[in-house]
């Protein structure tokens, strides 16, 4: 393994954890990882400080499914509704750990939910989270956290929705970057955990460019003794759609690209638009 690799190892795997099924989808992908790559699983629940100076206005009220009946929203009652909640992430990480035999801690913080999980990811190697929390219809878009997620994690960047988790094949976009060399290896590194499919969508002007980059391609996945089936496919644009129906006709089961590959307005539309995992790689 060289340098590069080795600084690019995951170690550390944060799941930020609330009540919503993608939260519990991304936890179960997050165990996996964990157990695969001989990682520690961190998990964090953040008690909304919004929430709690919503719940002491005097005015708040709380809207209860399917939104016909309505009651009084006080300050102790959600500090109730969220113990609650960091006990039932906490008993969740517990039960996927201990199934998987990997090392896991979890701890419970209070502010806002974004600055709070940006911290935490400081110090972890990939940060795993839902693509948004609690949602009513299968298809959302990304919500806050994992938006901001996405524009300011320091670390690597895993999203999942409900029921929606890691399979193959891996599809990963390459475009000769720093960047998106990580993403080939954290591609590969998937790939070769589930049936060693592998799609890579090379970015390129001309096609002599994008045979100049599948080179460079294998020999980057010839460090690594994995048995992958390769499938290659040339790209001239870097559009959210282009990039989207591409990854769709290739039956994406999990995404991998660059952080810089798109600017933030386009990766958060193809974000928005797609339905499997996405992993953004810094």
């Amino acid at each position: 393994m060289s340098k590069q690799d080795e600084q690019h190892t995951i170690r550390r795997i944060l799941v930020a954890l609330d009540a919503s099924h993608d939260s519990l989808t991304a936890l179960e992908a997050a165990a996996d990882l964990a157990a695969t790559l001989g990682a520690e699983l961190l998990g964090l629940f953040v008690e909304d400080a919004s929430l709690l100076r919503l719940a002491g206005l005097p005015v708040a009220r709380e809207m209860r499914y399917p939104f016909i009946a309505s009651g009084r929203l006080n300050r102790a009652g959600m500090e109730r509704a969220l113990r609650a909640q960091a006990e039932q992430a906490r008993r969740a990480i517990a039960a996927a750990g201990k199934r998987r035999h990997v090392a896991w801690s979890f701890r419970v913080v209070r502010g806002e939910v974004a600055s709070e999980v940006l911290e935490a990811a400081m110090e972890a190697d990939l940060l795993t989270l839902g693509k948004a929390s609690r949602p009513i219809i299968r298809s959302v878009r990304v919500g806050s956290t994992a938006r901001a997620a996405t524009e300011g994690a320091p670390c690597c960047v895993l999203m999942l929705q409900r029921d929606v988790g890691i399979q193959p094949p891996v599809v990963v976009i390459y475009d000769g970057t720093s960047t998106g060399q990580k993403a080939i290896t954290m591609a590969a590194r998937l790939a070769g955990q589930q049936t060693g499919d592998l799609s890579v969508l090379i970015l390129a002007d001309t096609l002599d460019e994008a045979q100049q980059l599948r080179a460079g391609v294998a020999d980057l996945l010839r460090r690594w003794d994995l048995d992958l089936k390769v499938r290659y496919r040339h790209l001239t644009g870097a559009s959210s759609t282009t990039l989207t129906r591409a990854v769709q006709s290739e039956g994406g089961g999990v995404l991998v690209l660059g952080g810089t590959i798109l600017d933030q307005e386009a990766l958060q539309r193809l974000l928005d638009a797609v339905d499997c995992p996405v992993m953004v790689v810094r």
